[in-house]
């Protein structure tokens, strides 16, 4: 019989929730979350934090089922090659320092590391594997290896992430998308697609039906407009409000609005057909999910956004662009695609949507959503992974 006995697994990731940025990374830990439910899940999350008076603050967080230990250390100011150096020995030295706290905790090393994006954290997996022997997986999420946000790195940096790449016992991105990116930039490994995870429990059908006068869009990011393309969704939204006004959009995020403030308001649209909200609670999105008709994404890349599983999982249709993984997902029983930047392709999607959104199965969208992106769906999935490396690992001992 094969032992199921829990492991000890230590979540590293440069991106992480902590007090400099609270919704960072917060998809990472949903991963944790997830895993959490099969294993016993630490975190180690080393942040520079220019604020801080101290050196370093040491920071631990037991949620019963994650135990995190945040470690801050003052930032500096000096941008010299010299005291980037420092700053990154620093970081190497608190991650070596946090793991053998760990390993004082558990009485011994964790049996895996899982990594959540590349660079730098996979740096810090491939280091506790050549010095202590700890296999590690790799979660990849990051946007800028895709063909239309590729982002240039230094030599040093694509020559250290594919060097931990080839070293992890296996990648794990989470779209086919991305898989495909990557090993086009000569990132070799065995492969194996785990998408985005959600909380159901946050996240269900509305009972019953609400009176309004206006049908509800929903749209919900970060609000940087090089990414999520507000201002193309805004223009689009003006066209559509010459042709019809019964609808109004809700525009959700936790970025600088101002500049999309300002160009609803030169179109006429802010308060009449356009309203903005600030940052949200994850209760709070969705509530907003289960009082909308369908929800809107305009991006110009993508991987595959939560929002838009979180959407399925409220029952509402979705209108996106067919960018990364999301032409994975999204299909005609699920909403529409349309090409990036297209605002007149946008605009007759919404017209239709306004009319159609009715039509979609709500419970099947619900269900979609939880059998592929809950926490039960993907820790079973992680577990599966997390066993299968430690036993190939230890028939190669």
């Amino acid at each position: 019989m094969t032992d199921q006995r829990p492991l000890n697994i230590l979540v590293i990731s440069y991106w992480y929730p902590n007090r400099t940025n609270p919704t960072l990374g917060n998809f990472n830990e949903k991963f944790a979350l997830a895993a959490a439910g099969y294993n016993k899940i630490n975190v180690i999350h080393v942040v520079a934090d220019e604020n801080m008076q101290t050196s370093v603050e040491w920071e631990e967080e037991n949620t019963g089922a994650v135990q995190v230990q945040r470690i801050y250390f003052r930032k500096g100011t000096a941008t010299n090659l010299l005291a980037k150096a420092y700053r990154s020995i620093r970081y190497l030295l608190l991650y070596r320092k946090a793991l053998l706290k760990l390993k004082r905790d558990l009485g011994r090393m964790p049996d895996l590391v899982h990594v959540h994006v590349l660079f730098p954290a996979g740096i810090i997996a491939m280091l506790m594997r050549w010095f202590y022997g700890i296999p590690y997986v790799v979660t990849e999420h990051w946007t800028g290896y895709l063909p239309g946000s590729l982002v240039p790195q230094p030599f040093y940096v694509c020559w250290l992430s594919r060097l931990a790449a080839g070293k992890a016992s296996i990648l794990l991105p989470v779209t086919h998308n991305l898989r495909e990116a990557m090993t086009a930039l000569g990132f070799r490994n065995r492969y194996e697609v785990v998408p985005n995870v959600f909380d159901v429990s946050d996240f269900h059908l509305l009972a019953g039906i609400t009176d309004r006068p206006k049908k509800q869009i929903l749209h919900i990011s970060s609000l940087r407009d090089d990414h999520k393309n507000i201002s193309g969704l805004l223009r689009a939204v003006h066209r559509l409000s010459g042709l019809r006004q019964d609808f109004e959009l809700h525009i959700v995020g936790d970025g600088d609005a101002t500049p999309h403030l300002q160009l609803a308001e030169e179109l006429g649209l802010l308060n009449r057909f356009v309203r903005f909200s600030g940052e949200m609670s994850p209760a709070e999105v969705a509530e907003s999910m289960r009082l909308s008709d369908f929800f809107v994404l305009f991006s110009n890349y993508e991987n595959l956004p939560c929002v838009i599983v979180e959407a399925f999982a409220s029952g509402l249709p979705v209108i996106s662009t067919r960018v990364g993984g999301i032409s994975e997902h999204l299909d005609a029983s699920k909403g529409m695609l349309i090409e990036s930047k297209d605002e007149q392709a946008l605009v007759d999607a919404l017209n239709v949507m306004l009319d159609k959104h009715g039509t979609y199965n709500k419970a099947d969208l619900n269900r979609y959503a939880v059998e592929h992106f809950s926490y039960e769906s993907v820790g079973a999935g992680l577990n599966a992974i997390y066993r299968e490396v430690l036993g190939t690992q230890n028939n190669k001992t």
